[in-house]
């Protein structure tokens, strides 16, 4: 008996507690309206008392029903703040919409939080960010509410850097397609003076917060909030000849930091490991391919694990015209050293190559019959041609820029190059067990080469003989490296 008053104690207290949760996430929501609507005047410091309480919602249970609900309204309230005159709003809105994507990652508000963050990386000057955010809502989420102001804005930033050829795309597309007036009359009005005399460009828009009521919908009649844009250069982002070998224009690439969460890769001195190295190299590549134009999408941007099938199925579900894993190598000798390129084969180059394959190959996800399936005919598919030819431009610029070791262009039977039906290569930017070179990969600098020398190789495999425009005017920071990120 007393077991069972026990029992219904704790069920009773479990069942309070979530009422408790709900009416405090109702009356935060209320006061919420209150504040966007204008009907209450907020101060900077009334809504981080908001903020408070919807914080202590999400504490009362995390995965709670009105948990991303409360998430979103936190990022909301930081955005709001931005207009209440809180400087660090910014960046806290950032934090909190990342977060929102991070802890519930099937929310309906993810779509919403790639827009936000776009808007806030955009008011902070951080363009190459912004832009990466909203190629994110073009690519996943097509169909979205949210996919039309992502491509006015997207269309903005370009002009704000001085890309107008890809500008104007972006503007007649929504002109043609959109169903939102207030759009297309943003951008039929945005799109004019890109045709007649330039002018200064103002460079920093002002952030509208997100919807007033965190449940309903994101606005979907964006105004332009600032000066329309006209362009100081008519260069265009993505040259309108860049074309690969078959004549197709290469505009998705997929780059794949190898290993990731609960495998380190290769294993250097002391902490040194391959995943983390190769993400950030991945992150400085993503950078330098989106400055040039092209959208990027990374298999992994944090430190988690990803089986190599779905890499590969990632890709292919993005409609990725270049496929481009990036690892680091091991050996059981110290002095080993150097650069090599990998394409896919059925035959492998040599013994090591076998070897090299095999530890990349390690969990795959792949049956025996998947593999042979997939296998079969390799070396009848077009693509191995184009990715021995890709393998041997980004060879070369990486032995050039880098003055490492060149061991080579190589072929092998890499499970995370199966499944495309593109140009896709495997790149072992060097040796974490060599000490020298696993050091000078953990530099910045040496990254950052390594992965402009990957960018430039690419834009010889597609037939490009001169450098793409660096950034226009805008956030000097957009030409520096990222900042580094110890995952």
């Amino acid at each position: 008996m007393k077991i069972c008053c026990a029992s219904l104690l704790i069920l009773f207290l479990i069942v309070l507690s979530g009422c408790v949760s709900m009416s405090g996430y109702q009356k935060a929501s209320s006061r919420h309206r209150a504040y966007a609507s204008g009907e209450v005047h907020a101060t900077a410091a009334e809504w981080r008392t908001l903020i408070s309480e919807f914080q202590k919602v999400i504490d009362m249970d995390v995965q709670g029903r009105s948990a991303d609900d409360a998430q979103y309204a936190i990022a909301s309230s930081w955005v709001w703040s931005i207009k209440a005159g809180n400087t660090e709003a910014p960046q806290r809105a950032i934090e909190a919409f990342q977060k929102l994507i991070r802890s519930y990652p099937n929310s309906h508000y993810i779509p919403r939080a790639h827009y936000w963050l776009g808007r806030c990386y955009a008011y902070m000057g951080e363009d190459y960010q912004a832009i990466t955010q909203y190629q994110v809502v073009e690519s996943r989420y097509a169909g979205s509410e949210i996919y039309d102001p992502a491509q006015l804005e997207l269309a903005r930033l370009y002009v704000r850097q001085g890309y107008i050829t890809r500008a104007e795309t972006l503007y007649a597309n929504l002109i043609q397609s959109s169903t939102d007036r207030g759009i297309i009359v943003a951008a039929t009005e945005e799109l004019r003076p890109l045709k007649t005399q330039p002018f200064k460009i103002q460079r920093k828009p002002i952030v509208s917060p997100p919807e007033r009521v965190v449940q309903a919908q994101t606005q979907s009649k964006p105004q332009p909030e600032f000066a329309s844009p006209v362009p100081e250069t008519k260069k265009p982002l993505v040259p309108e000849s860049l074309t690969r070998e078959f004549g197709l224009t290469a505009k998705t690439i997929v780059i794949d930091p190898g290993h990731g969460g609960k495998d380190p890769g290769a294993l250097g001195r002391s902490t040194l490991q391959e995943k983390a190295i190769v993400l950030s190299i991945s992150e400085k590549l993503r950078k330098i391919l989106t400055q040039k134009g092209y959208t990027v999408l990374m298999t992994r941007d944090t430190n988690r694990f990803i089986p190599l099938k779905e890499r590969t199925a990632f890709a292919v579900q993005h409609k990725a015209d270049l496929f481009l894993s990036i690892h680091a190598n091991a050996s059981e000798r110290p002095k080993a050293k150097g650069i090599e390129t990998y394409y896919l084969s059925v035959t492998s180059t040599d013994n090591a190559s076998e070897d090299i394959a095999a530890r990349e190959n390690a969990d795959s996800g792949y049956s025996i019959q998947e593999l042979e399936t997939l296998l079969k005919g390799i070396i009848q598919e077009s693509k191995s041609e184009d990715s021995k030819r890709l393998a041997g431009h980004v060879q070369q610029a990486l032995v050039q820029a880098t003055g490492a070791v060149d061991r080579g262009v190589k072929h092998a039977r890499f499970v995370v190059l199966i499944g495309t039906d593109v140009p896709a290569i495997l790149i072992e930017t060097g040796f974490v067990s060599n000490p020298t070179e696993g050091q000078k990969l953990t530099t910045p600098a040496y990254q950052h080469k390594i992965a402009t020398a990957i960018a430039q190789g690419i834009e010889q495999f597609l037939g490009k003989t001169e450098e793409a425009p660096l950034v226009k005017g805008g956030n000097p920071k957009l030409a520096a490296t990222s900042v580094e990120r110890n995952r």
